[in-house]
């Protein structure tokens, strides 16, 4: 554990209050894994704390954290307490600070996060969160109904920690998410995406598949999902959230872009990751490019990296390899020899040929595209008094 955060347990201690590290950073810390961010939980009042530690942010004082700045570093210090009623299934109505460690764990939602650390108490797990880690097993504190009730955004943290973990679902547990999945409706779109997203850049994000077993995603996906299949192959592709969503929403059989639009728009998805999903599924959907030419065209619409994650998608999902494999040699072509492949390149812009007497509108545009299309074909005819004469003979040939 950090110094910093024994530090922090010290002073509390020096003022005969209780602190501990406990939740996430335990459960990390006992698997070998690095520990992102360090909660402490502690007898002492929010106000005890606030005029205990110089530096401290009231970023949850409503429910008993503060933030402590020790180094730099930033450590939430929550005060022992307890949820009363969840009305609105997430969030308590009401919270009484308490004095007893042992009621604070029994709020938590999972036995894996229920572990407190304390420097010479060692570890105290009155849940058996241990022995859920060494068995690999996500199982909620108490019975499972009770703790979905009270938060349904559980029901998919779970899931996430199936896909981040790899660890497996305790029978109990699935079934009460099975049976609870309805409640999911109490949670906003912005918090689902957030665990959506969490899911899918998991190292094992098929874990999104207990979406499909539970029911979950009647719920959360606005429009059915017309094919189940295994979503293993995401295991496959780069750790790139866009990308495994293009992915996931293909192996899913979403290939209308109207459904995948609206899926998007419903989970509230920012315009970036929405764009991105959207061109991923048109070019999926095009017959894949059969020569340079065609190939090219194809870069000059979507972009390399965009069409690159394509192949990578075909890739990971069971298309033809020979067929990609010429495709990547002929992207590596295009590439080593820098060839044209985007519209900026154009050595001659409207305002050269409007110089030239044509007239700005509607068929200049139609002109500098066929011009773009030929040095696609031809690199060679990329100079502005070679592209300047083959427009002229195509207003000559095609007048308005």
């Amino acid at each position: 554990m950090p110094k910093e955060a024994k530090e922090i347990i010290t002073r509390l201690e020096s003022r005969g209050f209780e602190a501990y590290l406990v939740g996430g950073c335990v459960r990390d810390l006992l698997m070998g894994l690095k520990a992102k961010d360090f909660d402490i939980c502690t007898s002492a009042l929010p106000e005890d704390v606030c005029g205990l530690f110089a530096k401290t942010l009231e970023t949850g004082i409503k429910h008993g954290t503060v933030t402590v700045i020790e180094n730099g570093i930033p450590f939430e210090v929550s005060t022992f307490r307890i949820d009363v009623n969840y009305t609105d299934h997430r969030h308590p109505d009401k919270v009484l600070f308490s004095r007893s460690l042992a009621e604070d764990l029994k709020r938590r939602d999972f036995t894996i996060n229920a572990i407190c650390y304390h420097p010479e108490k060692g570890i105290i797990d009155p849940f058996n969160g241990m022995k859920d880690i060494a068995a690999k097993l996500i199982r909620t504190v108490g019975n499972p109904e009770e703790r979905f009730n009270e938060d349904a955004l559980r029901m998919l943290r779970a899931v996430r920690f199936k896909a981040s973990l790899g660890f497996e679902l305790e029978p109990a547990t699935k079934s009460a998410i099975t049976r609870m999945s309805s409640t999911i409706c109490h949670i906003s779109r912005e918090r689902i995406l957030n665990e959506l997203n969490g899911i899918l850049s998991g190292s094992s994000p098929e874990a999104f598949e207990i979406l499909f077993d539970t029911g979950l995603i009647g719920y959360i996906f606005p429009v059915p999902v017309p094919v189940k299949n295994t979503l293993k192959p995401l295991k496959k592709l780069p750790h790139k959230l866009p990308l495994r969503w293009a992915a996931a929403l293909r192996l899913m059989g979403f290939t209308d872009p109207a459904d995948v639009e609206e899926i998007c728009g419903y989970l509230k998805m920012s315009k970036k990751l929405k764009n991105y999903i959207l061109n991923a599924t048109k070019i999926l959907n095009e017959p894949l490019p059969e020569n340079k030419y065609l190939l090219k065209k194809t870069l000059s619409d979507a972009g390399i990296a965009l069409f690159s994650d394509s192949l990578k998608i075909l890739n990971g999902t069971g298309y033809d390899i020979d067929k990609i494999k010429a495709l990547k040699l002929m992207l590596n072509d295009i590439r080593s020899k820098n060839e044209y492949i985007d519209r900026s390149d154009l050595a001659v812009k409207g305002g050269d040929l409007i110089g030239k007497g044509f007239i700005p509108g509607k068929r200049l545009g139609e002109i500098i595209e066929l011009l773009f299309l030929c040095v696609l074909q031809i690199p060679g005819l990329n100079r502005k008094d070679i592209l300047i004469e083959i427009a002229k003979s195509v207003q000559k040939a095609f007048p308005e």
